[in-house]
């Protein structure tokens, strides 16, 4: 099966000029964007199972909450999500969507791709990201909780915001609070950086599995050692 298989390229034709140029105005307005229905949902099924056959290997990462993670060197070459992380089509396509005119994968042989997979009682506390931008691809949903939370933008290069970035996180601005739909299949791409964000405590027995795809504007990039140790407790062999 080819990478682009798994993509409703009816419903996002991924070498559309006019798509590209709509999203990137999207991303350009809200600091991120949301594609329900990117993956076919014919393969949903066989991608969470690969989800749950990856989640015996991660690690349990408990640093500003608790997660199971799977490194990008755990993914074996018939990984479907190795494949789709790996195709230049998607690459171009998120790009587009950011209005790079190239992107580049992380060299990050733990970074470049991960599975984040919560469990009951898992959650994730309040944030921002080390890059500017995430691209991640919801697989199976909680059977309750597990929102991803997101204030966009409320903080820059210029300013930290730390008054209005201590009232999110106090609860006190929940109108600067949007909870992004995470629906199986949904690509979304949003700014990390200066993004607040969380997810909220898992509920039930069913597991949530999201995809974590790493992209950067310059080739070479990699996480810092202390993200390392913290998220996937070791360094590469």
């Amino acid at each position: 099966m080819t990478p682009e298989a798994l993509i409703d390229t009816d419903r996002w034709p991924l070498n559309d000029t006019a798509l590209h140029e709509q999203l990137h105005s999207v991303f350009c307005a809200e600091n991120v964007v949301v594609l329900p229905g990117f993956i076919r949902h014919e393969y949903i099924d066989e991608l969470v199972r690969e989800s749950e056959e990856l989640m015996t290997v991660s690690y349990r990462s408990e640093v500003n909450g608790k997660v199971n993670v799977v490194a990008y060197d755990q993914f074996p070459a018939h990984s479907l999500l190795r494949a789709l992380y790996e195709w230049d089509g998607l690459m171009n396509f998120v790009g587009k969507v950011l209005g790079e005119v190239k992107l580049f994968r992380y060299a990050d042989e733990l970074g470049a791709l991960n599975l984040s997979s919560m469990i009951d009682g898992d959650d994730l506390g309040w944030h921002f990201d080390q890059t500017d931008f995430v691209v991640s691809i919801a697989l199976q949903p909680s059977i309750s909780g597990g929102e991803f939370k997101n204030a966009a933008r409320i903080r820059s290069a210029d300013n930290d915001n730390e008054d209005i970035v201590r009232a999110v996180r106090n609860g006190e601005r929940p109108d600067l609070v949007r909870v992004e739909p995470m629906t199986p299949g949904t690509l979304m791409v949003f700014n990390g950086r200066w993004s607040l964000h969380q997810v909220s405590p898992i509920v039930g027995d069913v597991t949530r599995h999201v995809a974590l795809l790493a992209y950067d504007t310059k080739p070479g990039t990699e996480s810092n050692q202390e993200l390392k140790f913290t998220r996937y407790g070791r360094m590469p062999a």
